[in-house]
């Protein structure tokens, strides 16, 4: 659970500083560093770390910068494919978390790709 906590962590703040540079997709790219840093037997909880970080990332991101515009572009955008406002910012959250899940699952399987198989004694 530890490990799990700090590669979302690591993947908040690297994905952060990316987003400054970056296009949208860089958040895939940093869970994907992130999956190869940290060993995992199961996938799935690498993936679980990079869908908390990117989901609260997107959506944190999102609600700030909806508030610095008082909710018109939400609203607008909201109204084109008919949604509220709201549902449109958690929409987009869910997306870039399965962005970012699916990204430091990547990275994981990559890590299983490359290691060497554990050769044991046989009896």
């Amino acid at each position: 659970m530890k490990k799990l906590g700090l590669q979302a962590v690591l993947i908040l703040v690297g994905g952060f500083i990316a987003h400054q540079f970056l296009p949208f997709w860089s958040i895939a790219v940093v869970a994907g560093f992130a999956g190869l840093l940290f060993k995992y037997e199961n996938s799935g909880a690498s993936f679980v770390a990079g869908l908390l970080a990117a989901t609260l990332l997107w959506t944190g991101y999102a609600l700030f910068l909806n508030s610095g515009n008082a909710s018109m572009l939400s609203t607008s955008l909201g109204k084109l494919f008919s949604m509220s406002g709201a549902s449109l910012i958690y929409v987009s959250g869910a997306i870039g978390g399965l962005l970012g899940g699916l990204g430091a699952m990547t990275g994981t399987l990559a890590r299983k790709v490359f290691e060497k198989p554990e050769v044991g004694l046989e009896a």
